[in-house]
């Protein structure tokens, strides 16, 4: 049999023709490497590589999210026109199989490990389910250790994964509703093993909060440190305050952790339920997290209750004034099964129905406090200026003062390196903004 496993090219401005951005899906590796050798699985990344339509396939696996969906059905009709059989997983389908059941042929909802090996049977005996989900969410010893060969050659970096789960359950996000409400852990020796396996390049961990139990990361960034190997990852800011695991995480190798800032404003946080998050520490916990020599990639998002035309100065001020290495801006967007897109639908403010532009880069419902045109203009706005020139200089010159760029005594880009490099690739990007 020949399986062939698809990551739509990903859609809209800014980072999405980032390249760095791009790396194929963990979730398609994985699968590759739980699938028999006599079953023949390709990855196709269309960000790299076009899809090979001509060929015959048993089965077409497209992982989807909300705002490719129109391109993943659009592909599914071109195979199912052919008679081949095209399965829909991911967070779209999980949480909307109403919606695009009638375009495939099977929906595998949440988690694929352990439903996997049913539908590679089934497929075998011509008896494909319109629908698969597994029962209870996996441990994550069960994962499978990935080839390095697996991996596209066109990819900047690994992804890998130590967790999954998210207790706070924020009411924009879905992540909590498809992984679940605890934090599950990889055994430390799996990922140790893991990196062994594919070292050669940099990694970016995908978890949504690498430092959520800071017990079991500690335990983890000390059995990297030998390694000698660079990585990012995601990690709430508060984590920040504990020094020695921030400390342990440089050490082992971190050049930058992305985390969920969203709005300066304590209000707009508490109303979306992000009480933990505290905005009068923001300031110190980025000190804190520069201070170990890691630089931080915030997230700000747009939109909220709260949120007026002025919005988008005081956060430049802010990101300039704290020396923000990168950023990424977004239009909050009701992600589908969020909490936030049940109250806006209630209410009757989602105007948008092109789930293309549900990526964070338009406005998609009606804010309160100014117009969505007026969003729309100060997010173009923000992006050009925050990725310019004098704005670039003006947050990187203590980092450059402090450590030029250069290479490390392993021959990988340093920090300032990839971080002035990204600056630049994100400056090219939001031209066309």
């Amino acid at each position: 049999m020949r399986i062939l496993l698809i990551n739509p090219k990903r859609v809209g401005r800014g980072q999405a023709s980032v390249r760095y951005m791009n790396a194929t899906p963990l979730a398609l590796p994985i699968l590759k490497a739980l699938t028999p050798g006599d079953i023949e699985v390709r990855i196709v990344d269309e960000n790299h590589s076009p899809i090979p339509y001509d060929e015959q396939w048993d089965l077409v696996g497209i992982t989807v999210m909300m705002h490719v969906s129109p391109s993943a059905i659009l592909i599914a009709k071109m195979f199912r026109s052919r008679g081949i059989k095209v399965a829909f997983g991911g967070f779209y389908p999980t949480l909307n199989y109403a919606d695009v059941r009638e375009h495939v042929d099977s929906v595998i909802a949440g988690e694929a490990e352990h439903v996997w090996p049913e539908v590679l049977s089934d497929l075998r005996l011509h008896q494909l389910k319109p629908y698969y989900k597994a029962e209870q969410l996996i441990d994550l010893k069960d994962i499978p250790f990935i080839k390095k060969e697996i991996f596209s050659e066109k990819d900047e970096f690994y992804h890998i994964e130590t967790t999954r789960g998210c207790p706070y359950n924020c009411d924009f996000c879905a992540v909590t509703n498809f992984y679940g409400a605890k934090f599950r852990h990889r055994p430390i020796d799996h990922v140790v093993r893991q990196i062994r396996e594919l070292k050669g390049k940099a990694f970016f961990f995908v978890d949504d909060n690498i430092m959520g139990e800071p017990a079991y990361a500690r335990e983890l960034f000390r059995a990297m440190i030998p390694l000698k190997i660079k990585w990012s990852g995601q990690f709430s800011l508060n984590h920040a305050a504990n020094h020695e695991v921030m400390s342990l995480a440089a050490e082992s190798g971190c050049q930058f952790l992305f985390t969920g800032i969203e709005s300066l404003s304590q209000d707009n946080l508490q109303a979306v339920d992000k009480k933990w998050a505290k905005s009068e520490k923001f300031a110190d916990w980025i000190r804190m997290t520069h201070d170990v020599g890691i630089g931080v990639y915030g997230s700000f998002m747009f939109g909220f209750e709260g949120d007026d035309k002025d919005v988008f100065q005081r956060t430049l001020d802010f990101c300039e004034d704290n020396e923000i290495e990168l950023a990424l801006f977004s239009a909050l967007f009701p992600m589908w099964g969020s909490k936030l897109y049940q109250q806006l639908q209630a209410e009757g403010r989602i105007f948008e129905t092109d789930v293309t532009r549900f990526n964070g880069q338009y406005s998609t419902f009606h804010p309160k406090n100014m117009t969505s045109e007026e969003l729309d203009t100060g997010l173009r706005w923000l992006w050009n200026t925050f990725y310019s020139k004098p704005s670039i200089k003006k947050r990187l010159s203590s980092l450059m003062q402090n450590r030029p760029p250069g290479k490390d005594e392993n021959g990988l880009p340093n920090t300032t390196e990839v971080l002035m490099g990204l600056n630049i690739a994100f400056k090219v990007a939001v031209e066309d903004f």
